[in-house]
């Protein structure tokens, strides 16, 4: 499954980060977009209001007085009109030729006959030109002015220029407002949602940080958190409840494995104790068939079959010494030692040139029991002892190394190996590649180690052996 980029927590804060962004955006897209449109209305309307304003006020003067177009009388009334409603103005007769316009240049001398058309086909016979000029908006108003007869006698050009500082001003204004506003929304957004956030992921995070934490070697722990959100209070509870059940099932399976174990050491005892009671049986039988008090060696015989009979007892002694060993499990004891002075101390006591510490290390603290550590090295050292007897230049490296947060003990030997189908077996408790013993030396060292939260590993060729005990460092 694909690793997610984010964390729950990141999600929610970015969220609602988004939120305030996305609504910021579309508050001010649908606030141009209100005023634009309100805009177009009003300068649509202002247009209306002019052109009636202007009607009235021409069919005041001419409705029933209509003095000759070209006459002085026309045109001063013409332009007292423009005056008075301040409006600039053109009127053209009914073929589109132009009577008079108080634009002193920019009056078209005569309009088309397709824009005459378009006048007598609108409704209320009006036509609006909406056109560019420059980077401004001109609408050419054109509307038919009646007599007092209701009969159409000219045509009424209104140019209007739109006009938007205001809006525009307003807008910013508002963008402007909006902003600040925003700011301190998008701040209070942002704690907000981290406070948020976090509230909703704490449990999770307890969750996630508990389950990292579980082992099936110790009690695991309960959540304890004061959570107020029923889907919270749900999903602790849940895992407090698979806590439960997982506990219970550790303590039915370990209990389970310890009389599996213990069936299978009983087993391997028995087959132990057996090897040697086989010839003491013999051995008696055969004495007591052989014995004659007559005979003149027979403190000779008596002497070789007490021996005999002490060499198995030590065997059974052995074996007891083994059993009770492995069986049992030693209170661990977490003291600062030094690793470096605690090994070479350790290999003191084999007394052998062929052990060689080695270290560029001159002290190394770690949290061990120095009683366990000296046996787990006795016990892999003799190891390596054992497996170089053979070899006509025995050499055993014992080096203590430290990488990151690990210290780490190497005992490399040259002896002959270990064949590769027998190293899956090499740390179970009852195998063992030697004539003697029952195999629980490694087995009890990777009890000890692991007990401390280390591990140990092993490599094996022919000519080399490597065993690597990795210990956690203070």
């Amino acid at each position: 499954m694909k690793k997610p980029f984010f964390y729950l927590r990141t999600r929610i804060f970015l969220s609602m980060i988004a939120l305030v962004f996305v609504s910021f955006l579309l508050i001010g897209l649908s606030t141009n977009f209100q005023i634009t449109e309100s805009s177009y209305y009003y300068h649509e309307l202002r247009l209306d209001r002019k052109e009636s304003q202007l009607q009235r006020a021409i069919s005041y003067e001419f409705i029933n007085n209509i003095n000759p177009v070209k006459s002085q009388i026309f045109r001063d009334k013409i332009f007292k009109i423009s005056d008075i409603q301040n409006i600039s103005f053109s009127i053209y007769d009914l073929n589109g030729n132009l009577i008079q316009s108080t634009f002193e240049e920019s009056a078209l001398s005569r309009i088309s006959q397709d824009l005459i058309d378009k006048i007598n086909l609108a409704e209320k016979k009006k036509y609006v030109e909406i056109k560019k000029v420059g980077e401004k908006q001109v609408r050419e108003s054109y509307s038919i002015i009646y007599d007092y007869n209701n009969e159409p006698i000219w045509i009424l050009n209104l140019p209007y220029f739109d006009d938007d500082k205001l809006n525009v001003y307003e807008l910013r204004s508002f963008i402007l407002n909006i902003v600040q506003v925003y700011l301190l929304l998008f701040v209070l957004a942002i704690i907000i949602s981290y406070f948020v956030s976090s509230y909703i992921t704490n449990p999770i995070s307890e969750i996630v940080y508990k389950m990292k934490q579980m082992r099936i070697d110790k009690l695991n722990k309960k959540i304890n958190l004061k959570v107020t959100s029923r889907e919270m209070f749900t999903l602790v509870n849940s895992y407090n409840n698979m806590v439960d059940q997982i506990d219970q099932n550790i303590k039915e399976i370990s209990k389970s494995q310890r009389e599996l174990a213990w069936r299978e050491m009983a087993k391997q005892v028995a087959h132990e104790i057996k090897n040697p009671l086989t010839p003491m049986k013999l051995s008696v039988q055969n004495f007591k068939i052989k014995f004659d008090p007559k005979d003149p060696n027979v403190e000779k015989k008596l002497d070789e079959y007490s021996k005999t009979l002490i060499q198995q007892i030590d065997v059974l002694s052995s074996i007891a010494t083994a059993f009770s060993s492995f069986a049992e499990l030693p209170a661990q004891k977490n003291e600062k030692i030094d690793l470096i002075s605690t090994t070479k101390l350790c290999l003191e006591i084999f007394n052998d040139r062929n052990v060689v510490f080695k270290s560029d290390l001159n002290k190394l603290e770690i949290l061990f029991d120095r009683t366990n550590l000296i046996r787990i090295i006795n016990n892999l050292v003799k190891n390596s002892i054992q497996a170089t007897n053979d070899i006509l230049e025995p050499k055993i490296l014992v080096q203590v190394k430290k990488i990151n947060k690990s210290a780490l003990i190497e005992i490399i030997d040259n002896g002959l190996g270990i064949p590769n189908e027998l190293k899956e077996k090499i740390f179970e408790p009852n195998f063992t590649t030697k004539t003697k013993g029952m195999g629980l030396g490694l087995s009890i060292i990777k009890n000890l180690i692991t007990n401390y939260k280390g591990t140990i590993s092993f490599k094996s060729k022919k000519g080399e052996t490597v065993f690597t005990i990795k210990l956690p460092v203070d």
